[in-house]
């Protein structure tokens, strides 16, 4: 018999994840495409024109601090900030810069992710050897020195054990900072929040808890699983009882995939004249079907999206038999749907816009009807087409072809 003690094994390391998050990422970018018309200009706003119309994409600091968010209709900020500087989406630039910041990071960690256009996971575990045992602080600030010399964005970045802690944390980083939670100090970082703070309780979810008398993180902690499994499901009350203490063994992974493509635009002026809402739309179907056969994907779920001129947001969905991709059948779908929402309300519009959902990476009928008599939603010949188009769009650039309605008349002709 040995006298050995028996071997212990030695805990596991703690998680070193960093989350980091472009400040007004939007804002940077318009600067970066306009440094001369856009250099000392604090009070920005991307998104929408300068009439008013259409939503804030994006907030300089300077806006925010009059109380202007994004998604907030430009109307509304420009009330709120009438010296505001109001610009289109620089899409160009933010694309390329999202791809330098997505490559520099990939540089820092085994494991990055871009979660957005704007935003990465980096988990640095067991990469302690590698920068000479340097804090998560440290090697979260040389990245923000990096990515400031070479894409020239201000980042935050936050740190932690866990993406959950690591996502809070970049909140008391901005802007251009970083705040990293020391490993074990979990639980009391998170104790400090508001509940509204906790990523995923959305407005809904907070009015329900208020309504129960849960108005602090103390008072949401004070409640045991069962308590709360009585409330909601069993899944919603272990998920919040973790959350709320800062609990998260999620991986950081790329778990991007693709669940909606979509396309919309808001209008110069409000548009009512059926055939005008009609070639809107049309404009909408063809990119958010470009963008579709782009991805090599298919679409069993087309909706459609109208905000009439009072503000107010509907929308008309139906689902298919079998997946569909190319914008004749997306229209023809599209349009019915159009049809639908103008005879539930015949009003002006200033928004219109298309989604495709229910994806798939194969254009077979997943499960076929009983009596399957139907002719199909998409035929071979229009998905031939529609390869031979991307092919010519692909060598001579996405406006080489577009349909006769979208093509503007030559100067001088109606």
């Amino acid at each position: 018999m040995s006298d050995q003690p028996p071997r212990v094994p030695k805990p596991a390391a703690a998680r070193r994840i960093l989350h980091v998050d472009v400040d007004a990422m939007f804002v940077q970018c318009a600067i970066l495409a306009d440094p001369e018309g856009l250099a000392g200009e604090s009070l920005i706003l991307v998104g929408g024109t300068p009439e008013g119309r259409g939503v804030v994409a994006s907030a300089s600091y300077g806006c925010r601090a009059f109380g202007v968010r994004s998604a907030m209709p430009t109307a509304t900020a420009l009330r709120l900030c009438p010296a505001a500087r109001v610009v289109k989406v620089p899409r160009e630039m933010v694309r390329d810069r999202s791809r330098a910041l997505g490559s520099i990071l990939r540089d820092w960690a085994p494991v990055a992710v871009m979660a957005s256009v704007d935003e990465a996971y980096l988990d640095l575990t067991g990469t302690d050897a590698l920068y000479r045992h340097a804090t998560l602080e440290e090697i979260a600030r040389t990245i923000q020195a990096e990515v400031g010399s070479v894409v020239g964005l201000d980042v935050s970045i936050g740190g932690g054990s866990n993406r959950l802690v690591a996502k809070l944390a970049t909140s008391f980083a901005k802007p251009k900072g970083v705040y990293v939670v020391p490993p074990g100090a979990e639980d009391e970082f998170v104790g400090r929040l508001e509940v509204g703070d906790l990523l995923g309780v959305g407005p809904a979810f907070l009015e329900e808890m208020r309504r129960r008398g849960i108005t602090s993180m103390a008072a949401l902690r004070a409640l045991d699983e069962r308590t709360m499994a009585g409330w909601w499901s069993p899944d919603r009350a272990r998920w919040l009882w973790r959350r709320c203490r800062g609990i998260d063994d999620s991986p950081v992974q790329d778990d991007d995939v693709t669940r909606s493509v979509s396309s919309e635009t808001t209008f110069s002026r409000d548009l009512s004249d059926t055939r005008e809402l009609e070639e809107a739309l049309l404009g909408q179907v063809v990119d958010a079907a470009l963008a579709l056969r782009g991805k090599g994907l298919f679409a069993r779920t087309i909706t459609v999206k109208l905000r009439d001129a009072d503000f107010r947001d509907r929308s008309r969905g139906r689902t298919l038999d079998e997946p569909v991709h190319t914008e004749s059948a997306i229209f023809r779908i599209a349009r019915e749907l159009l049809t639908d929402l103008r005879k539930q309300r015949h009003t002006s519009a200033r928004l219109i816009g298309v989604a495709l959902t229910g994806l798939s990476e194969t254009g077979e009928v997943a499960q076929h009807s009983l009596l399957d008599v139907a002719p199909p939603a998409e035929s071979e010949r229009e998905r031939a087409l529609a390869r031979a188009a991307d092919r010519v769009r692909a060598r001579f650039g996405s406006a080489a072809l577009r349909p006769g309605s979208l093509v503007p008349p030559p100067a001088g002709e109606e």
